[in-house]
């Protein structure tokens, strides 16, 4: 990120483990049949980023600094000057549009790990406490990852993936708002419901597992997050 915008755009790098290190729980469970991994072994990550209020930089151009599905969700939101101020359309959308904006860039799992709920599960974990002050959470849903076959990634088969990422975030609360752009209204309850009904999910998949055995590879009770305020690459949902 440019020098001059890092009071403006601040990252945040959350990583999502299997378990933890050092933890003595998680260190009795291991043993040698285990299909695991050991405890602490970073399975995906997220990537948000904080788009700070009142700081006197132009935050258009520091979202378009960084990437294009930052420029696209700061050009739905912003105001005209891009530098205080949000457009009319999201200060309607929004019930107290005032404060910071939480940017969802990036959700990416090992393909193991995908397949089972665990993408907004975990982002409804990282916003809860990364939102504080921000009066929205915005994202722009977009492929993360493209067939081997690159000649399979027609604009029927882009529509059809990006509809299902879209449910994906509309399952933990964000509503369509413009330019293809998602909002999460921070002051509604529902994303709190949402958030409780993802756990439960989570805890009756884990049951599930555990009465079955853990398979070779594949999710497992104990998913955590590590979050860091560092910076790293690339848009979508992997």
């Amino acid at each position: 990120m440019p020098y001059d915008f890092e009071d403006t755009l601040e990252s945040w790098y959350v990583a999502v483990t299997h378990g933890q290190a050092g933890d003595e729980e998680w260190d009795d469970e291991e043993d040698g049949d285990s299909h695991a991994p050991a405890a602490g072994t970073e399975v995906g990550h997220l990537i948000l980023w904080r788009l700070r209020d009142y700081t006197g930089e132009n935050r258009w151009e520091a979202a378009d600094a960084e990437s294009g599905d930052l420029e696209v969700i700061a050009s739905a939101a912003l105001g005209r000057s891009g530098r205080d101020g949000y457009s009319a359309a999201f200060e309607k959308a929004v019930t107290h549009p005032v404060g910071d904006l939480l940017l969802l860039d990036r959700v990416s799992l090992d393909k193991v790990w995908r397949g089972f709920g665990l993408g907004p599960a975990l982002a409804a974990e990282a916003i809860r406490r990364l939102s504080g002050g921000c009066c929205a959470v915005a994202v722009y849903p977009a492929m993360g990852e493209y067939p081997e076959d690159r000649e399979q990634a027609t604009e029927a088969y882009r529509r059809h993936v990006k509809k299902k990422v879209a449910a994906l975030w509309e399952s933990i609360g964000f509503q369509p708002f413009r330019r293809g752009v998602w909002l999460l209204d921070t002051a509604l309850r529902q994303p709190e419901e949402l958030i409780r009904a993802r756990r439960a999910e989570l805890h009756a998949l884990s049951a599930a597992f555990q009465r079955s055995g853990p398979p070779e590879s594949g999710p497992a009770d104990g998913v955590t997050t590590r979050e860091s305020g560092t910076q790293a690459p690339g848009p979508g949902l992997d």
